[in-house]
């Protein structure tokens, strides 16, 4: 609005000092009032002039539309593996036990009802170890050799089968075993572990420990 009233002081200003634009301005002004007055129309003739009764030809969006929008929907799901024939091979689980003392290392290997296959002690070698010493490395990594041998022996008459090694104790026996199954003795056995279990028992609490030995 002030911009409005500063433009047309402006201009009146301007006509003032310039003479010879005043006539040129005041007879454009003239125009366009007499103009403005013809575009002007009254609501009797502006209804006059419209007629509502004529129907109104409908858009290309408005044939479309025929109700709210709707989506495609989702597909049917697919079907589980079980219909498709993909069905995975389950395996037999026999049981390698590793029983690492600080007096011997026994290894036992069984069938999955438990029945036992073979079994090998620090004494039961080939070098047949007296006293202390078949809780030493060396006998349980024969214990270990012995028994893996067993173990492919099976696997040839049977078929293939799965391994669950268990071990129990913390005796050098354990570690021998470890060894020998990451060694070359292991090569044929690695691959048929399905899993390593311990189950060496944890005490809390209890009755008083044995007293430690003199000497």
């Amino acid at each position: 609005m002030f911009a409005l009233r500063a433009s047309c002081s402006s201009t009146l200003l301007a006509a003032r000092r310039c003479p010879t634009f005043a006539p040129r301005f005041l007879q454009t002004t003239a125009v366009a009032r007499a103009a403005a007055h013809e575009d002007l129309t009254t609501p009797a003739s502006f209804l006059e002039e419209t007629t509502f009764d004529q129907a109104v030809k409908p858009t290309q969006f408005e044939l479309e539309d025929d109700g709210p929008p709707r989506g495609d929907g989702y597909g049917a799901p697919s079907p589980p593996l079980g219909r498709l024939g993909l069905v995975s091979k389950t395996f037999p689980l026999y049981r390698l036990h590793c029983h690492a003392s600080r007096n011997n290392t026994i290894v036992t290997f069984t069938e999955p009802a438990g029945n036992t296959i073979a079994w090998y002690s620090g004494g039961s070698t080939k070098s047949k170890f007296k006293k202390g010493n078949r809780a030493s490395y060396e006998a349980g990594y024969q214990c270990a050799v012995g028994i893996f041998q067993k173990i492919k022996e099976t696997r040839n008459k049977v078929g293939d089968f799965r391994v669950e090694l268990l071990f129990k104790g913390f005796g050098e026996g354990r570690e021998a075993m470890k060894a020998a199954l990451l060694a070359v003795e292991g090569n044929d056995i690695r691959h048929l572990v399905y899993q390593v279990v311990d189950r060496t028992p944890i005490k809390i609490g209890g009755t008083r420990s044995k007293k430690a030995r003199r000497g």
